[in-house]
């Protein structure tokens, strides 16, 4: 792929790593098929194919695309089926990762998220997006743009643990964190404010040797150096945020968007909180973001297995 900015250094790291076995499930389409196969000539996936071989061959075919030399794990034509399969796979330990395919984002996590997968771990899966852009020497993580539409407070938690952890995982020794949210004060009418003074005081005492957390900060203060000096002079977090933390779905996502297209920032996100990470793309995604994805999954997988310090993994040889 070609490398883009600030996402440079991480591809430089990945590219120390062996390729990461991944599943891709139900890879129905040609959009699907060239992803796994792009990935694989990157070098930061060893992409096995998940789903009705039959139809996996005939959009190959359609779309002029070699995919002899990829394993393919035939299933009955459902993508309940291919999820199935995928999860076992990574349960077994035979993938350590899986890529979306051609099905929607609830039938590859549904089963995921079931208590017999095996790939359940104690927080909720959620969504984070790196960004990376010209005018900001550093990158900037936001969560949950993509799954999380309004959560509550206990799973905030989790959204914010899950952020942290991939902040290690991507290099960030000790992330800054903003929680943000309309205004900077605490107010009964924003119910935003009030979970983001908990959620700070819950991270005090779960996070505070691993991360700086602050807020309710607006998103101006958290990624504007000349707007903190002049609102929160004294926030450790203020205009120098490593990871965003929005009060909803809907405020995520309008930042991610706003960042991309506004200030041509490169965009790619993972889903988090599993035993393996899990790639999602959208259909409007390029194919340099959803193989950016891969290699963010590539980082976070190396990143658990130093964690466990395991010295056998599913990674290709």
């Amino acid at each position: 792929m070609a490398a883009r900015g600030p996402f440079q250094t991480l591809l430089d790291r990945a590219r120390l790593l062996p390729p990461l076995a991944a599943a891709v499930v139900h890879p129905c389409d040609a959009e699907s098929l060239q992803l796994a196969l792009a990935a694989e000539f990157a070098g930061c996936v060893a992409p096995r194919l998940v789903g009705p071989e039959a139809r996996i061959r005939a959009a190959a075919l359609r779309a002029g695309l070699d995919i002899s030399r990829l394993p393919i794990d035939d299933t009955a034509d459902d993508p309940s089926m291919s999820a199935a399969r995928a999860v076992e796979l990574a349960h077994e330990g035979r993938v350590s990762a899986l890529v979306k395919g051609a099905l929607s984002d609830g039938a590859l996590l549904t089963p995921v998220a079931q208590p017999a997968s095996g790939l359940r771990t104690d927080r909720r899966l959620s969504h984070a997006t790196w960004l990376g852009w010209a005018a900001r020497e550093r990158p900037l993580i936001v969560t949950d743009d993509r799954l999380a539409v309004a959560p509550p407070l206990a799973a905030k938690r989790d959204i914010l643990a899950n952020a942290v952890a991939f902040a290690h995982a991507l290099g960030v020794a000790r992330p800054a964190v903003a929680i943000v949210a309309a205004q900077d004060t605490p107010s009964r009418a924003l119910a935003s404010t009030v979970d983001a003074v908990s959620l700070r005081m819950i991270a005090a005492e779960t996070l505070r040797d691993i991360a700086t957390v602050d807020g309710p900060m607006t998103i101006d203060v958290a990624l504007s150096a000349d707007c903190a000096r002049q609102h929160r002079p004294d926030s450790p977090v203020a205009g120098v945020a490593d990871i965003v933390v929005a009060p909803s779905l809907e405020a995520a996502s309008m930042i991610v968007r706003t960042l991309v297209g506004a200030s041509g920032a490169f965009a790619a996100g993972i889903v988090l909180g599993a035993q393996v990470p899990i790639v999602v793309a959208g259909a409007g995604d390029s194919i340099d973001s959803r193989v950016a994805a891969c290699v963010l999954a590539m980082l976070v997988d190396a990143r658990a297995e130093r964690a466990a310090g395991t010295t056998v993994s599913a990674r290709a040889a």
